[in-house]
C-alpha cells in the first residue's frame, strides 16, 4: 500500500460575523500559523497551510500519528487569538494514500485521503473534530480512535479562551513557567496557568493523544528507510 497521510480539511466558524479588518486578519494569519506547526513538528508539516474562500483551508501531515495533536494545536490557536470573536475551526482528518501534492498549494492535491477529508467536513454537523480513514487495516482499532477524537472535541469545545491558550502552549512542550512568560497579550503568574491546565483537564488530554499516537503507529506504522 502507498504511504499514508493526514489530509486535514477546515473552515472557520463564526467568520461571517467578523469586520473586514478582522476578516483580513485572519486571512494574514496562516502564514504565522504555519510557521509555527514548522517550528513544532518540522518534517511532519512540510507544506504551508492553504487557504481558500477565505474561511476554509486544508493541510497535509506526512506522519500520521502526529495529526490529531497537531489539529488541537492549530484549534486552540484560533480558539484564543480571535477569543473576542468566539471563532473556533471545524476539523476533518482523513489518513490514507494520497496521489499527488502540489508543495505551494496542498488544496489542489488529489488522492483517497482528499476525499475522505472533504467528504467527513461535509458530514460534520455538531461536531468541530473528527477523523476516518480509507479502508484501515483494523476496523476495531478505527473505531476506538474515532470516539476518542470525538471525545477530545467535545472537551475542547467547552474551553474558554484561557484554557485554550494554556493547552496550546502546553502542546509546545513549555512548562507552567514557560507558559505564563509567553502568555499573550501579557506575561501572568504560574499559578494561574496551572488552574487553566488543570480546568481544561490537561493531563487527561495529554495521555489520550499519547494513546492516539500509538493507536495511529500501530495501524500505520512508519516506513523505514
Amino acid at each position: 500500500m502507498d504511504k499514508c497521510l493526514a489530509v486535514i480539511t477546515g473552515d472557520i466558524v463564526g467568520s461571517s460575523k467578523l469586520s473586514a479588518d478582522r476578516r483580513l486578519s485572519l486571512y494574514q494569519v496562516f502564514p504565522t500559523l504555519t510557521n509555527k506547526l514548522q517550528d513544532r513538528w518540522g518534517e511532519a508539516f512540510p507544506n504551508p497551510i492553504s487557504n481558500y474562500r477565505g474561511d476554509g483551508w486544508q493541510a497535509v501531515v506526512t506522519q500520521p500519528e502526529k495529526a490529531v495533536e497537531i489539529c488541537l494545536f492549530i484549534r486552540t490557536f484560533f480558539q484564543y487569538q480571535f477569543q473576542q470573536e468566539h471563532l473556533d475551526t471545524r476539523i476533518a482528518i482523513g489518513i490514507g494514500p494520497v496521489n499527488f501534492i502540489p508543495s505551494e498549494n496542498v488544496s489542489a492535491g488529489d488522492g483517497p485521503a482528499f476525499l475522505v477529508s472533504g467528504r467527513l467536513l461535509e458530514s460534520m454537523d455538531r461536531t468541530r473534530m473528527a477523523i476516518d480513514f480509507v479502508d484501515p487495516s483494523n476496523v476495531l482499532t478505527a473505531e476506538a480512535l474515532k470516539n476518542l477524537v470525538l471525545l477530545l472535541d467535545l472537551i475542547a469545545t467547552g474551553w474558554k479562551p484561557s484554557q485554550s491558550q494554556a493547552v496550546f502552549w502546553a502542546l509546545h512542550g513549555y512548562n507552567q513557567s514557560e507558559i505564563a512568560s509567553k502568555w499573550w497579550p501579557a506575561s501572568i503568574k504560574q499559578p494561574a496557568i496551572s488552574k487553566s491546565l488543570n480546568v481544561a483537564g490537561w493531563e487527561q488530554v495529554k495521555t489520550s493523544l499519547t494513546s492516539i499516537e500509538r493507536l495511529l503507529t500501530s495501524v500505520f506504522p512508519q516506513e523505514e528507510g
